[in-house]
């Protein structure tokens, strides 16, 4: 094979393995990130829950777009060694409360979301199964069986916490939630992937973005992470063989695997295509088609959908599957012009034309660096509990957005002197969503 041939192969594989294998590599990062030893609100050893009892504020940077009307209880299970039984709270015991325990598979599959919705109002004991756990293994009674397509899972439980003194109400629900170890099992084991992690604990593509001169160092990372993670959780079996064809290339499941140890044309072309699809999921994460929002009603579970669902893990990791959640992303006003601080927006709800759900919605707004913008203002959203807001004359709701304070705030949302995006989330959505208009922001 020709040198000029081995760069051709790498190229090809590299692009279509980025766009694979990142949100694998994300979900290991963000595993490594929150089971390590530096104290922060969100991070517990494995196989133990973490109960926030704050909302979100722009100091968490763990991970990007969190949304701040809810506590989260988050938690990194691996069942290698065995299965755990999660706790699910009665929702009798907390009339009206939304929350959601959501189960996601090691690449960021939304599989299972025990809660408010979907669990009996008087509580449920699971039994989490990994995938090789035998179909007759014993479990206990009473228990409901959920299989994870991988050993690895993260729990990231939301619980509904209304502005004010609240958040005590909210905690009680939290504090109900239990994970524990089913007999004869240990816990405390971190994937292969966490164990042989290499390389700064940083997202690939804002690498990219932040140290362009960089990107050998960073393929070299990207692409051994990658590889010593899937030698530690189940490669889907409708994507064997395309695992196959990235093996040809040189990238294949060991905990040993050393990017170095690949020829120097096919480390060239691997790298080549990283940056290509980097650049694209970037690229793609803004709209090329600049509507004021663009809404997936296919997130969640992705099945062969490699491109939306890196384009998630890129912007929204941790995202709820359509039936527990919809979102819809604006970073384009009426005119399709890029959202920018510096303008002033209005964003008008007209009568009887808010977001229809059952559970609850709110409109969250975003710096360019997909976290919390810091204002001394304090707000970070707007939405159907937020206290104090004022309805229009004709019984419509205006939202103004942006940097400067208008006279009246009480639907004041802050936005930075620069670029930003919004994200409306609709928690149990009802089936008329999907037809429902979403207006666009209207520049003043």
């Amino acid at each position: 094979m020709s040198t000029d041939t081995r760069v051709a192969l790498g190229q090809s594989v590299g692009f279509a393995a980025f766009a694979w294998g990142y949100p694998l590599v994300e979900s290991i990062r963000t595993c490594r990130l929150q089971t390590g030893d530096e104290p922060a609100s969100w991070r517990s050893p494995i196989d133990r829950l973490q109960h926030t009892p704050r909302v979100a504020t722009d100091a968490d940077r763990d991970v990007v777009t969190p949304a701040n009307d809810l506590l989260y209880t988050t938690g990194w299970i691996n069942l290698r060694d065995g299965p755990r039984i999660l706790q699910v709270p009665a929702a009798a015991r907390h009339p009206g409360r939304y929350f959601v325990l959501a189960l996601y598979d090691a690449w960021t599959n939304n599989f299972a979301n025990p809660g408010f919705r979907e669990s009996p109002a008087d509580g449920e004991t699971i039994v989490l199964l990994g995938p090789d756990t035998p179909v007759d293994a014993p479990l206990p009674a009473g228990a409901r069986p959920i299989r994870s397509p991988t050993n690895l899972i993260w729990l990231i439980g939301r619980v509904l916490a209304e502005p004010g003194g609240d958040l005590a109400a909210a905690g009680r629900l939290q504090s109900e939630i239990g994970l524990a170890c089913t007999p004869g099992t240990d816990s405390g084991a971190l994937p292969a992937g966490v164990r042989h992690w290499t390389g700064a604990a940083e997202d690939t593509i804002a690498s990219l973005l932040a140290r362009p001169a960089q990107t050998e160092s960073i393929a070299a990372a990207f692409f051994t992470n990658l590889c010593r993670s899937l030698a530690d959780q189940t490669i889907p079996a409708a994507d064997s063989g395309l695992a196959a064809w990235f093996g040809r290339a040189g990238l294949t499941p060991s905990t040993d695997f050393d990017f170095q140890h690949l020829a120097a044309p096919l480390r060239s072309g691997l790298t080549i295509g990283m940056v290509e699809a980097a650049r694209w999921i970037e690229h793609a994460s803004r709209s090329r088609r600049a509507r004021p929002w663009a809404t997936n009603f296919g997130i969640g579970r992705y099945g062969s959908e490699y491109m939306v669902r890196a384009l998630t893990a890129y912007k929204g990791l941790g995202a709820l599957a359509a039936e527990e959640a919809i979102y819809a992303m604006s970073d384009f006003d009426a005119d399709k012009q890029a959202l920018d601080g510096r303008h002033r927006y209005r964003l008008r709800f007209a009568p009887g034309e808010l977001p229809p759900v059952d559970g609850f919605w709110s409109v969250t707004l975003y710096d360019a660096d997909r976290f919390l913008y810091a204002n001394p203002f304090g707000r970070h959203s707007i939405g159907d509990r937020t206290p104090g807001l004022q309805a229009d004359s004709d019984g419509g709701l205006s939202l103004a957005i942006g940097h400067d304070a208008p006279a009246d705030p009480a639907n004041w949302l802050p936005a930075p002197q620069g670029p930003f995006y919004l994200v409306l989330r609709m928690y149990v959505p009802r089936p008329e969503v999907r037809t429902w208009p979403i207006p666009p922001l209207q520049r003043l």
